[in-house]
């Protein structure tokens, strides 16, 4: 247990770092968002008809026993829009994110040296488990955003190879230091 927990911790440094590499010094991801052209007029019309945080979707999505014929109709006409919705903003200064953050990233650290103690590969093979999972996370995570919700492909591009590089980053250090637990001698 103790070398998933320390594991967790020293891959939570590592995908906190790279992801502030990626996202602050890197590019890459805001080459891949788009601006509004009246981004004012924007928040305000999403402030005055989204009446709390969430995720909301334009025409709202109905399930085919549920839709009206104009519904029905509705989903079918450009455009369609799926958007996350925080209200009150979002500080880049505030160090709740942040936390939350480190701690997601500690928690996906730690369940991937759980998996680490209970193979029989060696470093090699490890380095290639935790990136595979990074490939697995992305994939599944984005690209049925790209599919369905219209998120592009240059985006999930970038979020999917993100997540790869991430994992291999501290995959290179988790591969290294936590090893199978038939490999270690009883005390």
């Amino acid at each position: 247990m103790r070398k998933v927990i320390i594991g967790g911790i020293i891959g939570a440094i590592i995908a906190f770092a790279w992801s502030f590499v990626s996202w602050v010094v890197l590019p890459w991801h805001n080459a891949t968002m788009n601006a509004f052209t009246n981004d004012q007029m924007v928040s305000s019309t999403i402030l005055q008809n989204a009446p709390k945080d969430g995720v909301y979707v334009s025409p709202h999505y109905c399930t085919e026993g549920e839709c009206t014929q104009a519904e029905r109709e509705a989903m079918g006409k450009a455009p369609f829009i799926f958007v996350q919705i925080n209200r009150k903003g979002m500080d880049p200064s505030m160090a709740w994110p942040y936390v939350f953050s480190f701690l997601t990233q500690f928690v996906g650290a730690a369940l991937i040296c759980a998996l680490l103690r209970v193979t029989t590969l060696g470093y090699g093979g490890r380095l290639v488990f935790v990136t595979t999972i990074g490939l697995i996370v992305g994939v599944l995570g984005y690209v049925p955003d790209w599919s369905w919700f219209g998120s592009g492909f240059e985006f999930t591009l970038v979020m999917v190879a993100d997540l790869i590089v991430t994992w291999f980053l501290a995959g290179l250090v988790l591969a290294a230091y936590v090893k199978p637990a038939h490999h270690e001698r009883p005390m």
